[in-house]
C-alpha cells in the first residue's frame, strides 16, 4: 500500500525547491501529457534524463508499475530526494534512481543503448539533450521531449540530428507540446561528448 499521495510527495519536492513553482495538480497533468506522448509499449526500459524533483519520472513511475524505469540526474540532493520518494511510493520494484553525470553514464555497460526511451523535461538545451540521449538509446529507441508553448526561434536541426543517428522529428499538435525522435542507426562511439565539451561547443 502506498503511503504517500503523489501530490502530497511532489509539493514536498516544490517546498524543497527540486520543481519549480505552480499549481501542482496541473505539474502532474503536463506529466501525464508527456507519458501519452510517449506512449511507452508495456515492460519497455525508460529514463526521466534530468529527473530533478520527479517530473514527469515520479508520475510515469506512479502511473506505469510495468514499465523499467531509471530516474538520472546529476544532484546528490535531488536524487536522494527521489530515493525517498519511491519508497514513499511504493515504486522501488519498478523504479530505479541513478545519481551520476549523463554524459559518462550513456558511455557505461549497462545503460548505453539499453533504453526504449527517455523522457526530458528540462535537462538542457536540445542539442545537449540529444547528446546525452543518444548514447542511452537503443536503434528503435526513441526521446521524447517537452517543449515551450510558442518556441520563438526554430529550436532543432535535422540535418545534425541525422549524422547523430536520428530520424525525423516529429511534434506535437496539441497542448502541452512534445516533440519526438527516434534512433534509427547506432551513434558513433564518442557521442555523448564530455560534459564540458557538449556545453561549451554545442552541436547545434
Amino acid at each position: 500500500m502506498r503511503r504517500l499521495e503523489l501530490a502530497a510527495v511532489l509539493k514536498q519536492s516544490q517546498v524543497l525547491g527540486h520543481i519549480g513553482p505552480g499549481n501542482i495538480d496541473e505539474q502532474i497533468e503536463h506529466a501525464r501529457a508527456h507519458l501519452d506522448a510517449a506512449n511507452p509499449t508495456k515492460g519497455a526500459r525508460w529514463c526521466d534524463l534530468g529527473s530533478g524533483g520527479g517530473l514527469p519520472g515520479l508520475v510515469v513511475g506512479y502511473d506505469r508499475p510495468d514499465l523499467r524505469l531509471v530516474l538520472l540526474d546529476r544532484s546528490t540532493a535531488r536524487t536522494s530526494f527521489l530515493d525517498q520518494a519511491i519508497i514513499d511510493l511504493g515504486l522501488e520494484q519498478s523504479v530505479d534512481v541513478l545519481n551520476g553525470d549523463a554524459a559518462v553514464i550513456a558511455h557505461q555497460e549497462g545503460h548505453r543503448g539499453t533504453y526504449d526511451g527517455v523522457f526530458s523535461r528540462s535537462f538542457g538545451s536540445p542539442a545537449m539533450t540529444a547528446e546525452c540521449a543518444v548514447g542511452l538509446l537503443g536503434v528503435g529507441g526513441r526521446l521524447v521531449v517537452s517543449e515551450p508553448p510558442d518556441p520563438l526561434v526554430k529550436r532543432w536541426e535535422q540535418t545534425v540530428l541525422h549524422s547523430m543517428g536520428f530520424g525525423e522529428l516529429e511534434f506535437s499538435v496539441a497542448s502541452p507540446r512534445f516533440v519526438s525522435i527516434s534512433l534509427v542507426t547506432p551513434t558513433r562511439d564518442e557521442l555523448p561528448r564530455s560534459w564540458k565539451k557538449l556545453t561549451k561547443t554545442p552541436m547545434f
